[in-house]
């Protein structure tokens, strides 16, 4: 009997500690939508790690949500398709692009003679690996290409515990002939998947495995602004990203994000997948309004603004989103939801920088 409950003990720790492995099929593609919410420094020691271990993050408190939309590359621009989308070398085919925040554009613009906006990432998910193809930049309102030379792998398939990988990362960003200014991007990314176990957030509780990720990066600009057209490089950056992945999610459950500033580790974002709280970020209820009418409402509503309307997005209460609707900068658009299940949504409204959320009911 004692040789059956030591084995039985074994047997029931194994189940709830086992150690999963991560394919591409875990992993976002085009359309995909992920609802994150946002927060400030934990409570706990994040950088703790082992095998078997039971990271407790269920006091998370969010600030804010998004809705991390993992667009498809026929959203972008002609140019920009020529080169990421299938007129591109196997290799540069994209399958997504997100919003990025790699280059510091805020800061670029204080100087630069040209105004630069709306910065995406595009990546390219295979059986085999992530990998970033490169960016694309709005200057002056016009999105250009920027292919990176050589092509950093964020992700490597299949994902076990103990599994390391590094990869290098070389894009070039040359502003001409708007304007002389240029940026050489060098990252190093170096990966090691540190820990498996428990991983408790507020939207529950999961098998997960946790990826270590240290991205060094020394980038170098050219500009003649100031004293002259000259090279400068730039210091040297350090980023650490812990990530908390698990089966069937699309996304990470959990993103901790430092930097080094003189030497001493910085939070510089906490984000996790969460329930649709309401609580989107860049929301000016103040600035933009609608109404939807009716409200309840059984096949159609009528959606209707002050301002041009860029589209409309129905989610539902996981945080998906069911519908979208682009609608021409209207400021009236007649939206069909007979297909939808009876129960509440919300209904988000975007026109130009303002986005703006009502509750809709669905007989």
């Amino acid at each position: 009997m004692k040789i059956f409950s030591v084995v039985f003990s074994f047997a029931l720790t194994g189940s709830l500690f086992s150690q999963i492995t991560l394919s591409a099929n875990d992993f976002a593609g085009a359309n995909d939508t992920v609802r994150i919410s946002q927060t400030i420094d934990p409570v706990i020691d994040y950088t703790l790690t082992s095998s078997n271990y039971n990271w407790d993050f269920s006091g998370l408190t969010t600030t804010s949500q998004f809705l991390k939309y993992f667009q498809p590359i026929s959203n972008s621009t002609i140019l920009v398709q020529a080169e990421y989308g299938f007129t591109a070398s196997e290799e540069y085919k994209a399958t997504y692009f997100l919003e990025s925040r790699d280059i510091p554009i805020e800061q670029l613009n204080q100087f630069l003679p040209a105004e630069l906006s709306d910065l995406n990432q595009y990546s390219r998910l295979t059986v085999d690996s992530v990998t970033s193809l490169g960016y694309s930049l709005s200057v002056n309102g016009q999105a250009i290409p920027f292919k990176s030379d050589t092509i950093e792998t964020h992700y490597k398939f299949p994902i076990n515990f103990e599994d390391t990988f590094s990869t290098r990362g070389y894009t070039f960003i040359d502003l001409n002939p708007v304007t002389d200014f240029k940026l050489k991007q060098y990252r190093k990314r170096t990966s090691i998947v540190d820990g498996f176990g428990t991983l408790i957030t507020p939207l529950g509780t999961f098998e997960v495995l946790r990826i270590k990720s240290v991205i060094n990066e020394l980038d170098s600009v050219y500009q003649n602004f100031f004293g002259g057209g000259m090279w400068s490089v730039l210091p040297q950056t350090i980023t650490t990203e812990y990530e908390w992945w698990t089966q069937g999610k699309d996304e990470a459950l959990l993103k901790i994000v430092e930097t080094e500033n003189n030497g001493t580790p910085q939070i510089r974002s906490i984000e996790y997948q969460d329930f649709y709280l309401g609580l989107d970020a860049s929301i000016n209820e103040n600035s933009f309004d609608f109404n939807i009418v009716p409200n309840p409402a059984n096949n159609l509503i009528s959606i209707e603004s002050d301002l041009a309307i860029e589209q409309i997005r129905v989610i539902n209460l996981d945080g998906s989103v069911v519908t979208k609707h682009n609608t021409n900068n209207l400021s009236k658009a007649i939206i069909e939801i007979s297909i939808l299940q009876s129960g509440v949504y919300f209904v988000e409204v975007s026109s130009g920088k303002f986005t703006a959320i009502q509750k809709l009911i669905k007989l």
